[in-house]
């Protein structure tokens, strides 16, 4: 009977240990591995520049010593074009190198997607350009930590946007993701009371054609039109829109039409040019972090850092000092050491407050246009820079 209990007794402890909170403490490896997932070809996010800011991070911790003398070591894999391929990618850092802290999933359907694995295993993720807010509202959300603004933040922004701008009728165009769908949700709950919601329409980013779309939107009569979609949708929608005579009205959009490479898409262009305002995550250029982050990039690549580098070299930097603090290789005690120094930490892209759930408290964004120099279309961001905290 005794010998039947104590088996009873091993055979609970080993099944308790097998969850990601009893995991075994590791020590720092003598080389110790991160994770990237992140596209190696061109992304609205720009997959290979986001790269090479977390690989001149990790260049600069080891340049100075590494953790106490222990290097640290860049393992990256393909995200690929789908939420599927980057779970995949994740998949085999996990099983494969025994990763348990990764940057990288450059957009919120592949973090939504990877969640619950990296729940199940106890690792870390870190996002430098998921920006969804709907990531925070899971069990698995707090393996999901995010650099980059929140939508909840950007919300916000483009409807301060609106109202300044005296707009009352208002079309909501927007993909059919998380991404399109969570912003709509944060905008009209801050343009409630103050704009009259004449239209809303989610499209599927794989088609070929929104003309549909754009007659609803003509046949509504808004006094402008909010847009949320990433630049591979779109450069059709902006093209169709030109053509459809919706170019007379002010569109209203956000970061993931920034960075299209315009010379690609030149009727989109047009469009832009002559009716669009967009709204983009920056840092305080004037800052001595982002000053010395942007010279080395620049040095290191010989061009400038583009959106989100800043976030995404602010994720390995803050990784290490999480890896020193919990001074063990193991997900859950880097994630717990992660909020402790997720604090009003002062980064290339700003200061970065976490909440529990891993969502980044607070971001600024600049207000850009497409503006003709030259014989070139060109992106510009204003002098007006907006900051936001998350509402409670």
């Amino acid at each position: 009977m005794r010998t039947a209990f104590l088996t009873l007794v091993i055979i609970a402890a080993l099944a308790l240990c097998m969850s990601p909170a009893c995991v075994s403490q590791q020590a720092l490896p003598a080389e110790i591995p991160i994770g990237c997932v992140l596209s190696l070809t061109s992304t609205p996010t720009a997959g290979p520049n986001l790269v090479k800011a977390a690989q001149l991070a990790v260049d600069e911790i080891n340049e100075r010593g590494g953790l106490d003398g222990k290097k640290l070591r860049l393992v990256i894999e393909d995200q690929g074009p789908s939420a599927a391929t980057a779970l995949y990618a994740i998949h085999k850092l996990v099983e494969e190198q025994n990763v348990q802290v990764i940057v990288g999933c450059d957009n919120s359907e592949a973090v939504m997607t990877a969640g619950p694995y990296l729940e199940s295993k106890g690792v870390l993720l870190i996002s430098p350009s998921a920006t969804s807010s709907a990531l925070s509202g899971y069990s698995w959300s707090k393996w999901t930590y995010r650099t980059c603004p929140s939508d909840s933040l950007q919300g916000g922004v483009v409807s301060m946007l609106i109202k300044d701008r005296g707009y009352k009728k208002v079309a909501i165009l927007v993909q059919d993701t998380v991404y399109g769908k969570g912003i709509e949700t944060m905008a009209r709950d801050y343009l409630k009371g103050d704009a009259e919601i004449v239209a809303s329409l989610a499209y599927d980013p794989a088609k070929l054609s929104y003309l549909s779309e754009l007659n609803t939107i003509k046949e509504a009569g808004p006094d402008c039109v909010l847009h949320v979609g990433l630049y591979a949708d779109g450069s059709v929608v902006y093209a169709q829109a030109l053509k459809t005579g919706l170019d007379n009205l002010p569109w209203i959009t956000v970061n993931g039409s920034y960075d299209m490479p315009l010379d690609k898409y030149l009727d989109a262009a047009k469009f832009m040019e002559k009716a669009v305002t967009g709204t983009v995550p920056v840092p305080d250029k004037g800052s001595v972090v982002y000053k010395a982050f942007a010279y080395n990039f620049n040095n290191a690549y010989q061009f400038a850092p583009t959106v989100y580098c800043d976030n995404t070299y602010d994720s390995i930097k803050l990784i290490a000092l999480a890896l020193q603090k919990a001074n063990t290789y193991n997900g859950g005690a880097i994630r717990d050491a992660l909020l402790a120094v997720g604090n009003n930490y002062v980064g290339a892209s700003g200061s970065i407050t976490f909440s529990p759930s891993g969502e980044r408290i607070a971001g600024s964004y600049g207000i850009w246009k497409v503006v003709m120099k030259g014989t070139q279309y060109q992106y510009t961001i204003t002098d007006d820079i907006i900051s936001l905290v998350k509402p409670e």
